[in-house]
């Protein structure tokens, strides 16, 4: 049945000043304090009043709008999405859900995703302590009691912290770990820590709001029983959990971290060291180069310690950024030959690859400064009808 005779009038005349808003914010034109936003917020009850239809549905209805507000098809999938999972979110926050106060310590607890965490448990009703830099005079009666441990410290300092924190924990305690790397601290936590363990690897920064549409990676250490509260909650806030082991997270994160992150650094030096008028170039830019501006200026608005410790964490990683420069030098010889039938032919190849059937255009996430800027705003909770 088509999207047009499903959808009642207000929630289509919303999704059409929505894909305004989407692309007004591409261009720069919206700030976070625009009353434009009330579109975004009333959409999830329009959604929830109305007889839900597909996605492949809103989108083939829309397509034609979407193509106009030069908006990419996946982000209006995001944004639909946001609101199913604003949805999910109905029952979980409702006032007459009985929560069960866990004991936790955040060692690292003031940093910013340290401050996330405490944030978000604090508000789900769990009692919240933090154990910094300065407070390890304290460990025993902040560790001791403890019912969960999360370490949220640098890379660097993992393996350390975790060896430290070990001898303060009861055997009851669950531990777990929240850094981009998981094989080295899971096995750090399972020889220090005889109690439950598992390792976490948050797929977001501390600049979000809250974890709905976000995603969680998973590696199970030991009596993962321990921990269903816990990645209940991350689900709950409608967030997706995906389970792996430790050594699939890292060969996965080679690329959707280090390379990804090395890519867009050599970009952002060149940039600078050519001191190119960016303001100026956006005055003509297409839509597509906009959107890796944007998020070039956000890797480079991050730590410079961060981002190096991500790309320099395990020799897997420098081995795959060598590789991939090894790669930038092959192809810029062609260029420089001007090989054309070689660079026709590498293109070509890696056509092939991309036209994989089994890589779909709904799931791929086309990140642009629309997505990025309306992921800042908390999903509202929808009103239970019942």
């Amino acid at each position: 049945m088509p999207y047009i005779i499903m959808t009642p009038e207000k929630l289509k005349q919303t999704d059409q000043i929505l894909i305004e808003l989407l692309r007004d914010a591409a261009v720069g034109k919206l700030t976070q304090g625009d009353a434009a936003l009330q579109p975004l917020r009333d959409r999830p009850s329009l959604l929830q009043a109305s007889e839900l239809s597909a996605i492949e549905q809103q989108l083939a209805y829309l397509i034609l709008l979407l193509a106009q507000a030069g908006v990419p098809e996946s982000v209006w999938a995001n944004l639909i999405n946001s609101c199913y999972a604003a949805l999910s979110t109905v029952t979980s926050s409702s006032p007459k859900q009985k929560v069960t106060p866990q004991k936790i310590t955040i060692i690292g607890g003031r940093g910013r995703m340290g401050r996330l965490f405490t944030q978000q448990l604090t508000a789900a009703g769990h009692n919240v302590s933090i154990l910094d830099t300065e407070d390890w005079e304290y460990a025993d009666k902040l560790l001791g009691p403890a019912e969960l441990v999360i370490i949220c410290v640098p890379i660097q300092w993992t393996v350390s912290v975790i060896k430290r924190a070990a001898q303060y924990l009861a055997p009851t305690t669950a531990l777990c770990d929240i850094t981009s790397v998981k094989t080295e601290p899971v096995q750090a936590m399972l020889q220090y820590h005889c109690g439950p363990v598992m390792g976490l690897h948050p797929m977001f920064g501390p600049n979000v709001k809250s974890f709905a549409g976000q995603k969680v990676v998973a590696c199970p250490g030991r009596n993962d029983d321990s921990f269903t509260w816990l990645l209940d909650f991350i689900k709950n806030q409608a967030a997706e959990v995906i389970v792996s082991t430790p050594e699939e997270h890292d060969e996965m994160m080679v690329i959707i971290q280090a390379t990804r992150h090395f890519s867009r650094f050599s970009v952002g030096v060149f940039l600078a060291q050519e001191k190119i008028d960016i303001e100026r170039s956006l005055c003509m830019s297409s839509p597509s180069y906009r959107q890796e501006i944007e998020i070039i200026k956000r890797l480079f608005a991050q730590s410079p310690q961060l981002c190096v410790d991500i790309m320099l964490a395990t020799q897997d990683r420098c081995d795959a950024i060598a590789k991939l420069a090894q790669t930038y030098n092959r192809l810029a010889k062609l260029i420089v030959g001007k090989d054309r039938t070689a660079l026709i032919q590498e293109f070509e190849t890696a056509q092939s690859f991309f036209d994989d059937e089994s890589i779909s255009s709904v799931k791929l996430t086309q990140e642009n400064h629309a997505d990025q800027h309306l992921s800042r705003y908390r999903m509202p909770v929808v009103p239970n009808r019942s």
